[in-house]
């Protein structure tokens, strides 16, 4: 008859791991897939949102903004005055002179001021000014 034995533990894989892969000659290289995985997805993550949080950005800023590109009647040249106290006007936030000062581009918040408060603005101040175009400011810097 074979003895048997009661109390007998279960052998524990884990307690001599390190001694059976020594003598195993098994050796953790690199990275593991989990590491690897999340390494690779951060940077995917980061990578587009440098790409796309600028833009919005941007977007969010001027989304009120439009582009008014004006002439003079005359085909003359516009004074620097009158280009300078249209820059102070309530919600216009730039003018710029175009091809040989020709023609201005007022860039305004279109929920401060409009195209007419502009164009009152000129016939105040005495200037014949024609409208060639107006456009939203981010469709003006699509060009």
């Amino acid at each position: 008859m074979l003895p048997t034995l009661v109390n007998s533990m279960a052998y524990d894989l884990e307690k001599y791991r390190d001694k059976r892969e020594k003598v195993l000659g098994v050796k953790k290289r690199g990275l593991s897939f989990g590491v690897l995985a999340t390494l690779v997805s951060t940077a995917i993550v980061l990578g587009i949102g440098l790409l796309v949080i600028p833009k919005s950005i941007a977007y969010f800023q001027a989304r009120n903004y439009e582009d008014a590109i004006i002439k003079m009647m005359d085909d003359s040249p516009w004074p620097a005055k009158i280009i300078s106290e249209t820059g102070s006007l309530k919600g216009v936030r730039n003018v710029m002179a175009g091809d040989n000062h020709k023609r201005i581009i007022v860039t305004f918040d279109k929920r401060e001021t409009d195209v007419k408060r502009l164009s009152l603005f000129l016939q105040n101040k005495g200037v014949e000014a024609v409208l060639l175009n107006q456009v939203s400011h981010g469709q003006r810097l699509d060009f």
